[in-house]
C-alpha cells in the first residue's frame, strides 16, 4: 500500500509540540511569537477545543472520568473536537489506554481518521504500546500506512514502543515495513535504537531492509551498537548486516559501540563477525582509540592498542573551561536555529537550555547577544499576550480552563521550565510573569506536588522535577506574600515523603528541597541517595537498566552542587567531571540516546546526533552546567 500523507487541517504543519522530550507552548499556534504585547495572527488555529463542550470533554479525559466521558457525549459533546495542538479526544484517550472512553467516543462519532501534523488516532495507539485500541481503529479502517509530517508511521510508533503483538497486529493488516521518516529510520532502525530486540526478529523476518541508513548514514546495525545492545547487534549480524559498512563520518558500528560505551559483549561480537579495531573514520580515529580516550577499559582490553596516530586524532586537551566553551557554542547555534525552523518557544531551548546559557553568564562566560535578544522578546512576548487570559482565569475557574493546553495537564510542564530558563536570565518581575506564575501556582495538586498527564521520557517522567521547578518559578515571579510561601512550603514537604524511584527523581527532589530552604539536615538523604548512585566509571545512569550517560550525570552533579552544596574538590564530584570530560564530543556536544515517544515531527535542529539530537541537547545542558560547577566564581 502506497504511503498516504495526512495533511494539517490548519494547512501546513507547524512545529508545536513534543521536541525532545518536553511539550512545547506553541508560539505559532498561539499567536505570540515575535509579536507585540497583545497582538494575534488571525491565521493561527485555535488556542481552545473547537466543538460543543471541547474543553470540558478533553477535561474529562485528562481526568479519566469515563462517566463524565458518556454524560458530557450524551449531552451532545463533540466528539471530534479540536485543541490548540490539533488534537482529538480521541488522540488523548488512546495515548492514554483508557478503552472505556475511546469506546464511547467511537460510539458517539469519533472519527479513526482525524489526521493532524501529529498523525492519527493509530498513531497515538501505537505510541504507547495500546493494542486494545489500536486493533479498534484497524477494525473500523484506520490506515496502518497513514504518515503524518515528518512521514512516522504507525508501525515505526510500535517499533519504538517495542511491543510484539502490535508489531505482528499492524504487520498483518499490512504495514509497509520499509518505510522511513523525514530522517531516514526506518521502523527497524528504532527497534534496533532501543534493543526491542524481538521487534527487531519480527520486522527482520517480515523482509525489512536490513541496510537501510538514516540520514547521518547510520544502519540499524549502528543504532544497535552504538547504544550498547548486544542481543539485537547479535540478531541483526545473523541476519546479515555488514559489519563494515560505514557512515557519512566514516564511523563503523565498532568504532560507534567503542565511543559511546563500555559494552565488550557488542564489540566482541563485532569483531568476531569480521569487524576491524584498525578502520578509522574520516578524522583518522579507530575503535581502539576511541575505547582508549573514553576510558572504556572493557572494550580496550578486546580492541588492542591503538596506533599512534589514530590515538591523536582522537585525544583533544579538554578542561572544564574549554569544554564549557565548546558546548556553549554548540547549544547556541542550535538555540538560532531551532527558533528559526519552529517559531515557537520550546521546553528545552527555552527552558532547560536558558538555564544553562544563564549558568554560563554567572561564570562570565559571553553569549550570542542576538540569540539572548531573540530569545527574551519571545518569551516576554508570550506572557504579555497571555496576560488578559491569565488574569481572568485568576478571578475565573471557568476561564482558567481555556488556558492552552490546560485541558491536557501541560501547564506546570510548560510554564515551569520557561520561568525557570527567565529567572536564570534574571529577568524582571513583569506584569505578564508574575501572572504567568500565579496560574502556574494554581496547579498544585492537593499533596503538595506539580503533576503531568503524558510521560515523554527523561525531560518530562518525573513529578519531582516539576514540583522542583515549579518552587524555584513562584520564589522567583509569584506575587510576594504568606499564601505563595505556603505553597512553597507544602510542595517542600511533598519532596520530602514522596519515594524517589529513578536518577532524576533523587536529583530534583534536593534542587527542589534547596529551592525551598530546606536545612542541610532535610536535605541529606537526598545528598547520600545520589552519592549511592553514581557509578564505577564515574557517571549517573538514567535507570538502573541503562548505562552512563551526560544527561544523569550532568543532573546529578549539579544537584549536589547547587542543591547538597558539596565541594567542587569532592572526590566523588571530581570523579565525575572526569567521565564528562573523556566522553564529551570534539564538537562539544554529549551523545543521549532519545528514548521518548517520537510524538513530534522531527526536524533538525541544528544540535549533532541526528534523530537523537534533543535528547543529546538536554543531555549537553545538563553537563555543562555540571562543568560550570567545578569552576571559580566570575
Amino acid at each position: 500500500m502506497s504511503k498516504m500523507k495526512i495533511k494539517s487541517q490548519f494547512g501546513k504543519p507547524k512545529v508545536m509540540a513534543l521536541v525532545g522530550g518536553g511539550l512545547m507552548l506553541a508560539g505559532v499556534s498561539l499567536g505570540l511569537s515575535n509579536l507585540p504585547q497583545g497582538t494575534r495572527k488571525t491565521t493561527d488555529p485555535p488556542v481552545m477545543p473547537t466543538g460543543k463542550m471541547g474543553q470540558d470533554l478533553f477535561l474529562a479525559i485528562d481526568h479519566r472520568d469515563a462517566k463524565e466521558v458518556e454524560r458530557l457525549l450524551k449531552a451532545g459533546a463533540d466528539p471530534n473536537s479540536r485543541n490548540g495542538l490539533e488534537f482529538t479526544p480521541l488522540y488523548i484517550a488512546a495515548a492514554s489506554h483508557q478503552p472505556l472512553a475511546v469506546d464511547a467516543l467511537l460510539m458517539a462519532g469519533a472519527q479513526v481518521e482525524a489526521g493532524s501534523a501529529y498523525g492519527t488516532p493509530l498513531h497515538f495507539a501505537c505510541a504507547t504500546a495500546n493494542m486494545e485500541d489500536a486493533d479498534k481503529f484497524l477494525s473500523r479502517g484506520a490506515n496502518p500506512n497513514a504518515t503524518r509530517g515528518d512521514g512516522m508511521t504507525p508501525l515505526m510508533f510500535a517499533a519504538n514502543a517495542g511491543f510484539p503483538p502490535l508489531v505482528a497486529d499492524l504487520l498483518k493488516h499490512n504495514a509497509d515495513v520499509n518505510a522511513e521518516d523525514d530522517g531516514g529510520a526506518s521502523a527497524l532502525s528504532l527497534a534496533a535504537r532501543n534493543g526491542n530486540d524481538p521487534v527487531v526478529g519480527m520486522l527482520l523476518g517480515a523482509k525489512a531492509s536490513i541496510e537501510q541508513a538514516d540520514e547521518e548514514g547510520q544502519t540499524p546495525l549502528m543504532e544497535a551498537a552504538k547504544n550498547g545492545h548486544a542481543a539485537s547487534v547479535g540478531i541483526l549480524l545473523k541476519a546479515g548486516a555488514k559489519v563494515d559498512a560505514k557512515d557519512k563520518m566514516g564511523r563503523t558500528a565498532l568504532s560507534l559501540a567503542a565511543a559511546n560505551g563500555d559494552y565488550p559483549d557488542v564489540v566482541q561480537a563485532l569483531l568476531k563477525a569480521g569487524a576491524k579495531a584498525s578502520d578509522a573514520d574520516s578524522k583518522g580515529r579507530t575503535a581502539a582509540a576511541m575505547a582508549s580516550v573514553r576510558g572504556h577499559m572493557a572494550s580496550v582490553k578486546l580492541l588492542g592498542k591503538p596506533s599512534a596516530s589514530a590515538l591523536r586524532a582522537a585525544t583533544f586537551a579538554m578542561n572544564p573551561r574549554n569544554s564549557v566553551q565548546t558546548s556553549l557554542k554548540a547549544v547556541q547555534v542550535s538555540m538560532g536555529k531551532f527558533m528559526k525552523g519552529a517559531n515557537c518557544v520550546s521546553c528545552h531551548q527555552e527552558g532547560l537550555g536558558r538555564m544553562a546559557t544563564g549558568a554560563a553568564k554567572d561564570k562570565g562566560f559571553s553569549l550570542d547577544k542576538q540569540v539572548l535578544g531573540e530569545q527574551s522578546g519571545r518569551l516576554n512576548g508570550m506572557a504579555g499576550a497571555l496576560l488578559p487570559l491569565h488574569k481572568g482565569a485568576l478571578q475565573n475557574p471557568e476561564m482558567m480552563k481555556q488556558v492552552p493546553l490546560m485541558e491536557i495537564n501541560e501547564i506546570s510542564t510548560i510554564d515551569s521550565w520557561l520561568l525557570a530558563g527567565m529567572a536564570a536570565h534574571g529577568e524582571k518581575r513583569s506584569e505578564g510573569l508574575q501572572a504567568m506564575a500565579s496560574v502556574l501556582a494554581k496547579q498544585q495538586s492537593k499533596d503538595g506536588a506539580w503533576t503531568f498527564s503524558l510521560p515523554r521520557v527523561p525531560m518530562q517522567s518525573s513529578v519531582f522535577t516539576f514540583t522542583a521547578l515549579s518552587i524555584d518559578s513562584l520564589k522567583s515571579y509569584a506575587p510576594k506574600g504568606s499564601a505563595t510561601d505556603a505553597q512553597i512550603a507544602k510542595g517542600k514537604q511533598w519532596l520530602l515523603k514522596a519515594p524517589a524511584q529513578n536518577s532524576e527523581d533523587r536529583a530534583m527532589r534536593l534542587l527542589g528541597l534547596n529551592w525551598a530552604g530546606a536545612t542541610v539536615a532535610e536535605r541529606k538523604a537526598s545528598i547520600d541517595a545520589i552519592r549511592k548512585d553514581q557509578r564505577p566509571d564515574g557517571g549517573w545512569s538514567q535507570l538502573p537498566t541503562l548505562h552512563s550517560d551526560a544527561y544523569a550525570t550532568g543532573q546529578a552533579l549539579y544537584a549536589l552542587r547547587v542543591g547538597g552544596g558539596i565541594s567542587a574538590s569532592d572526590p566523588m564530584f571530581k570523579k565525575g567531571i572526569a567521565y564528562l570530560l573523556r566522553t564529551q564530543d570534539q564538537d562539544g556536544s554529549w551523545f543521549v540516546n532519545k528514548r521518548a515517544i517520537p510524538a513530534n515531527n522531527y526536524f533538525d535542529g541544528g544540535f549533532p546526533h541526528g534523530e537523537s539530537q534533543y535528547s543529546s541537547f538536554n543531555g549537553t545542558c545538563w553537563a555543562m552546567m555540571a562543568m560550570l560547577q567545578a569552576l571559580p566564581s566570575k
